[in-house]
């Protein structure tokens, strides 16, 4: 829930102040028309950008829920089948709204980290009817500014996904379900050492139970933590990696590859 109610407040916030934007209606006026065009270029820059970014986020984020669930430690089920069934469906789930979390703020942050950088704010000003500098120059300042762009995108999503918490709660809810499973089968178990301990030795065993169950649960999160802690790090490599396809996505956007 917490992943939504951050989401869903950047989202209203960027929206409440696009919508309390004043709109300037002066077609007659040099300045005018400027800042619509200026306008005009933000948005495809930040749609275009939002986009590419989307495509990565979901890509990196499938990588990590495939390794998570294939290589889910052993003991988290001790070897009972059925549970390690629900434990995965409990991750799975889980890490499906964080993946959609992590898309849904995208746009959001790209909107917002825009017009923070200085060369995707000049980039914005640059169109057909003004004398351009050098292409190359163009391409190289726009390489630096998304740059930038990637180190600022990759470290907000990653404090999105909050990998110390958010392992411990996806593996405790993923356990809770493991102990559903044993407990629907613990009577009869509970039963026949009834009959052939003291009811003392039981409470022993169970306790045992209970505090090999806690210490699984920290190892396994200790497992968790790694894997989620790969997400801020591969997003970044991943839009470094194709930042030359960015700069170009930008030159088709504002039709500065002409």
């Amino acid at each position: 829930m917490l992943f939504a109610r951050s989401i869903i407040t950047i989202s209203c916030i960027v929206l409440s102040v696009v919508n309390a934007a004043p709109i300037i209606s002066s077609p007659s006026s040099p300045s005018s028309s400027s800042k619509s065009y200026i306008s005009e270029a933000g948005f495809l820059l930040t749609e275009s950008l939002s986009e590419y970014y989307e495509n990565i986020v979901d890509q990196v984020m499938l990588d990590v829920s495939e390794d998570v669930l294939t290589y889910l430690p052993q003991s988290i089920s001790h070897g009972n089948v059925e549970a390690r069934h629900l434990a995965q469906k409990s991750m799975n789930r889980n890490l499906n709204f964080m993946r959609a979390s992590l898309l849904a703020s995208v746009n959001p942050l790209v909107s917002t980290d825009i017009p923070q950088i200085e060369g995707l704010n000049t980039v914005q000003q640059i169109d057909n009817t003004q004398e351009r500098t050098n292409q190359d120059e163009i391409e190289a300042n726009l390489l630096v500014s998304i740059m930038t762009l990637n180190k600022k995108i990759s470290h907000q999503l990653g404090l999105i996904v909050n990998a110390e918490q958010s392992s411990s709660i996806l593996m405790r809810q993923a356990t809770t379900q493991i102990i559903k499973q044993v407990d629907i089968e613990k009577p009869t178990v509970v039963t026949v050492e009834w009959k052939l301990r003291q009811p003392f030795q039981i409470n022993v065993i169970r306790q045992e139970e209970e505090q090999q169950q806690q210490q699984d649960v920290t190892s396994e999160s200790e497992w968790l933590y790694e894997q989620l802690s790969s997400v801020e790090i591969n997003l970044l490599n991943e839009f470094n990696d194709r930042a030359q396809e960015a700069v170009q996505l930008v030159m088709e956007s504002l039709a500065l590859d002409i």
